[in-house]
């Protein structure tokens, strides 16, 4: 959306109403092309040169990917891949930073979605399905060759190597998307110093999606995953991975966090809102200030 050159050719380009999908979104495409704009007078007023990424991406055009693959992989969880054939940009490549979200849109509805990993052609999506929801009922129909549209990345979570001795990172059902993309690239860093400990929550057993990833993480010596069944009928084992029966409360957390430095040690948290909130507020409890939230 920026060239290299400072002029009114790297200027923005105003969407249309016909670009909007009146669907709701957030971000809003206009909300996204406000605030670029606001970003581009900035830099031209100050002289800064504007850098071009070469992103495949766009934060308020959509790109058409076509369905490459799909699969179902727990009880209520598809994996979705889509890849970019289309020509016009092939010296583009999809940039995406871990913990980032794009707005994926099928016929009349668009939701939000972060991915679990990409190439530079195609992105890879875990997928809660809900029986009622508008836009699974779409995707229990979706087969290989159908156009899915895509915007994006947002999201501020910034994450700088080495900057934290332990990352502690909560999830929730399908919030476990959000924080699995960055525990995996700090695990597959070499010189990456930080330790990790990615504690989900789960109804039961069949739930649990991404099993085999998060046993290969557990390989490393830097990443410890810890999930939480609220209805484990059965003891059970899952190599690498510490399977605790009940939900994640106030004292599981407790538990967890009282031995760490909190200046030293980063919260992630992400879940439904009423999790989000309360996880926040027991953190912050503990004088936890390195906390982020993805709402």
């Amino acid at each position: 959306m920026f060239t290299d050159n400072n002029n009114e050719d790297s200027r923005p380009v105003t969407p249309s109403q016909e670009d909007c999908c009146h669907s709701a979104c957030d971000p809003c495409i206009f909300d996204i092309h406000k605030k670029l704009l606001e970003e581009y007078e900035r830099k031209k007023k100050q002289n800064i040169k504007i850098n071009n990424r070469s992103n495949v991406l766009h934060l308020y055009e959509y790109r058409n990917f076509v369905v490459s693959g799909i699969q179902e992989i727990s009880e209520c969880y598809i994996l979705l891949v889509l890849k970019y054939n289309e020509n016009n940009y092939k010296d583009y490549s999809i940039l995406i930073d871990p913990g980032q979200y794009v707005i994926l849109h099928l016929h009349d509805a668009a939701k939000p979605y972060t991915p679990i990993s990409f190439t530079d052609d195609s992105i890879e999506f875990l997928i809660r399905i809900y029986p009622n929801g508008k836009f699974s009922q779409y995707l229990e129909s979706i087969k290989v060759g159908d156009t899915v549209r895509i915007r994006g990345p947002y999201g501020n979570f910034k994450y700088e190597s080495n900057s934290f001795q332990t990352i502690i990172m909560f999830s929730m059902g399908s919030g476990i998307t959000a924080v699995y993309p960055i525990a995996k690239s700090i695990v597959d860093n070499e010189s990456e110093e930080t330790k990790i400990h990615l504690i989900g929550g789960f109804k039961n057993i069949l739930q649990i999606p991404l099993k085999k990833e998060l046993q290969t993480l557990s390989d490393y010596w830097n990443f410890k995953c810890t999930l939480h069944i609220s209805q484990l009928q059965n003891l059970c084992s899952l190599h690498g991975i510490d399977v605790k029966s009940g939900r994640l409360n106030e004292k599981s957390i407790f538990e967890i966090l009282q031995d760490k430095i909190a200046s030293t040690t980063l919260i992630l948290i992400c879940g439904s809102s009423h999790f989000n909130k309360s996880v926040a507020q027991w953190v912050k409890c503990m004088n936890y200030i390195h906390i982020h939230v993805f709402e």
